[in-house]
């Protein structure tokens, strides 16, 4: 990768890879079709870049409250319209946004099991369902199985990435085609590797860092509190 790209940015190249991978090449997304994504973190965000560059119809991002920021950002990115799961009925909004629902939904969304709930509701027929965000052993309660048939749906796992999609994401990236600096929120020295993190892992109050780099000879970060 080209030295001269800040190594916060450069580091990016996981998310990235991932977003190309559970938004593009897996669910097969291209020109027309209208994608989902739950969940602002920087895989979510990430998603709408790769749903951007597959030239799709529209793109719907969900967030928090406190993702605010995030869902601005998202728009920045490419996506269309942005639900903040907590003011609005995250499955009638997208509904609506869409038309009646997407043909691509990629769950990003961590320890949120009834996101899987909400991603076969808005799942038009035939459409292509993503599951990436980790649930914590958490089950999902009353699953629509049924919806699932009905619709023919194909619900993929995901875990990580291909290696194509890697090199995609590490060519984007020296293209500089995406403000991928506006995600990249903190940079920790090697010395406070365990606050960056705690501070990912939502664990520091007062602090919603969206991509964080541990990087040699960063000056140290003064936390809230």
């Amino acid at each position: 990768m080209d030295p001269r790209i800040p190594a916060g940015v450069a580091v990016m190249f996981n998310p990235l890879a991932a977003g190309l991978s559970w938004a593009g090449s897996i669910p097969a997304t291209g020109p027309g079709d209208r994608v989902v994504i739950l969940g602002a973190g920087q895989r979510g965000l990430c998603c709408v870049i790769a749903a951007r560059a597959a030239g799709v119809r529209q793109i719907v991002i969900t967030g928090l409250t406190r993702d605010a920021h995030k869902l601005a950002l998202a728009r920045e990115l490419g996506a269309d319209v942005t639900i903040n799961v907590e003011a609005e009925d995250v499955v009638a909004r997208a509904r609506e946004a869409t038309g009646g629902g997407a043909e691509v939904v990629v769950d990003t969304t961590p320890y949120a099991p009834q996101s899987l709930n909400h991603a076969i509701a808005i799942a038009v027929r035939k459409g292509r369902i993503v599951v990436a965000g980790l649930k914590g052993q958490r089950l999902a309660n009353e699953l629509p199985v049924d919806d699932v048939i009905f619709k023919e749906l194909t619900i993929r796992g995901v875990l990580s990435m291909s290696v194509d999609d890697t090199f995609r994401a590490i060519d984007l990236i020296e293209s500089d085609r995406s403000p991928l600096e506006k995600m990249h929120t903190h940079s920790f020295p090697i010395e406070q590797a365990e606050d960056a993190i705690r501070a990912l892992a939502g664990e520091v109050p007062g602090m919603n860092p969206l991509h964080i780099a541990i990087v040699p000879g960063a000056p140290r970060v003064a936390l809230p509190g």
